[in-house]
């Protein structure tokens, strides 16, 4: 409820060390080992900072899965605070400026342009006046910075105790003027600086004749809201000018806007799959907006990627007066990713108000944090554009997830194949799993699931059977294929727990050989690919 979940479908894949730590995970049922383990990067990675022009690029997150291929040398994917505002850094200069920072074990990215941090517990007066100076300068950049504020502000909304940081160029965070005490409300946001999927589909002539006829969208809520913005940004007097003038322009962190050089670091990972079937359904939902409304054509496909993937990555989900809405919400939408959460965000009726409140203390010049959920890095890169270096939550659990694909032995091979297949389905000869070091999460679950039926010998599927409530038909002369499910649709809960010492080694060591299959696809190995991100070229 009060972590950022995008409203699109999870992306799979992590680099050649989560294949490779998972494979040895699970291969020695090793749980415990997790907390020890190396961290896991998809291609270098910190807390989210979308697009510090630096030696290193941070990665990309929005649009369809469509082609991939790879990252220039100068272009690995950074440390970084994702799609909102965009830094890339390379993995050393984070890494120096870390220690300067008072909250442990956190990458904030609070480098002004001169190189120097901000110090926690200075006089609050002397923060405000530094919160000044940030976008002081009065050229073009902190004017746009200026006008957007003030304009939230003689709307009616709410922020005392923050001020916007520029780290470099357009690149912003959200700090506290003062110290904060925890349950303090930072932001107030009145609905009508809201911009969500229902003004899209009632205030524009283009989303009133798209929404009454037969679509055929991915994500229409999104849409809604990106009609909403191409349409209304027409007008130079429009009432979110000053909004949609501070949105970000440059995109090149995010994977869908990389090219094959770019593309070719990720080699080897179905993130790439990910990529061009992500950029696919863009491309479909564009098109069929333009045949739907022809005139929709007037804006090319690279401003629908442009705004699409702003949407993408910068919307909420929330509850309006008991309407659920998509919004994009300025300035709460400028916070970066940190977990464990710091804040929490709603809309409040009472209010009538998108609201951002504080769930601990913070201090004087503190970066204020949300939380884009618990996700894997692939899902992180896709999405908004960057990599978490340690994406581990406080109790040690790793977030990063492969993809891996496991298949039973064909029936030639197998006298017991039917047998199988009539607890996994009819169809199920192979599924394709995102798994990761955590047992309890229901992919990986299912996945072992698969493999102690896969190896099962034929005691053990009688086992299986029984614990699956699949009875047997008594007339003679029929073998495993006589087995019959109890209900329709049943195979969907084909759970499969511990069998047997021999069922459990064997299917680990299956699941284990798919992960080193997925290893063996990477060109370098994960020591060669760490050498590369702390070089930082």
């Amino acid at each position: 409820p009060a972590d950022r979940a995008p409203a699109e479908s999870s992306a799979r894949g992590l680099g050649s060390a989560g294949a490779g730590e998972l494979a040895g995970e699970l291969a020695s049922g090793a749980s415990e080992r997790l907390r020890a383990r190396k961290e896991i990067a998809t291609a270098g990675g910190g807390r989210r900072i979308p697009g510090l022009p630096g030696a290193a690029h941070a990665a990309a997150p929005p649009t369809s899965p469509h082609e991939a291929d790879s990252i220039p040398t100068g272009g690995i994917p950074a440390l970084g605070s994702g799609p909102r505002n965009g830094l890339n850094a390379s993995v050393g200069d984070l890494r120096s400026a870390a220690p300067s920072l008072n909250v442990p074990d956190r990458l904030k990215f609070e480098l002004t342009e001169d190189g120097d941090d901000e110090e926690d517990g200075k006089a609050s007066d002397t923060v405000e006046k530094k919160a000044g100076e940030d976008e002081a300068g009065a050229n073009d950049k902190g004017s746009r910075f200026k006008d957007f504020e003030d304009w939230l502000i003689d709307c009616g909304a709410k922020f005392p105790e923050l001020y916007l940081k520029r780290y470099t160029g357009d690149v912003r965070g959200v700090h506290a003027k003062r110290r904060v005490g925890p349950y303090v409300c930072l932001v107030e946001i009145p609905l009508k600086c809201l911009i969500t999927d229902h003004m899209g589909r009632t205030e524009t002539e283009l989303g009133r004749k798209l929404f009454s006829s037969n679509y055929s969208l991915s994500t229409p809520n999104l849409i809604a809201v990106i009609v909403y913005i191409l349409t209304t940004r027409e007008d130079p007097n429009h009432f979110f000018q000053p909004y949609y003038k501070i949105l970000p322009k440059d995109y090149t962190n995010f994977p869908i806007f990389w090219d094959k050089e770019q593309l070719e670091w990720l080699r080897g990972s179905p993130l790439i799959e990910d990529i061009v079937e992500r950029k696919r359904n863009m491309r479909a939902d564009y098109d069929e907006v333009c045949r739907i409304c022809p005139e929709f054509s007037r804006f090319s496909f690279d401003e629908f990627l442009e705004v699409r993937t702003a949407v993408g990555s910068r919307n909420f989900g929330i509850v309006v007066h008991g309407n659920k809405r998509t919004a994009m919400v300025p300035y709460a939408d400028m916070l970066n990713h940190y977990r464990p959460r710091e804040t929490s965000w709603t809309f409040e009726d009472n209010k009538d108000a998108f609201t951002i409140t504080s769930l601990s203390a913070l201090q004087a010049g503190q970066q204020v944090m949300d939380s884009y959920g618990k996700k894997c890095n692939a899902k992180f890169l896709l999405h908004y554009g960057f990599a978490v270096e340690c994406n581990r939550e406080e109790d040690g659990k790793c977030q990063n997830e492969i993809y891996v694909r496991l298949a039973l032995a064909p029936a030639a091979q197998d006298s017991l194949h039917e047998s199988r297949l009539t607890v996994l389905g009819p169809t199920r000869t192979s599924r394709g799993f995102r798994l990761s070091m955590n047992i309890e999460d229901k992919a990986t679950s299912e996945a072992l699931s698969f493999c102690r039926i896969a190896v099962a010998n034929e005691e053990e599927l009688d086992q299986i059977f029984q614990q699956c409530g699949i009875s047997e038909d008594c007339a003679e002369g029929r073998d495993h294929g006589a087995y019959r499910r109890p209900y329709r649709d049943s195979y969907r809960d084909s759970s499969v727990g511990f069998v047997s010492v021999r069922n459990e080694v064997a299917a680990l060591e299956m699941l284990a050989t798919a992960c080193q299959r997925q290893l063996a696809r990477y060109p370098q190995t994960f020591e060669e690919n760490q050498t590369f991100l702390e070089e930082g070229n």
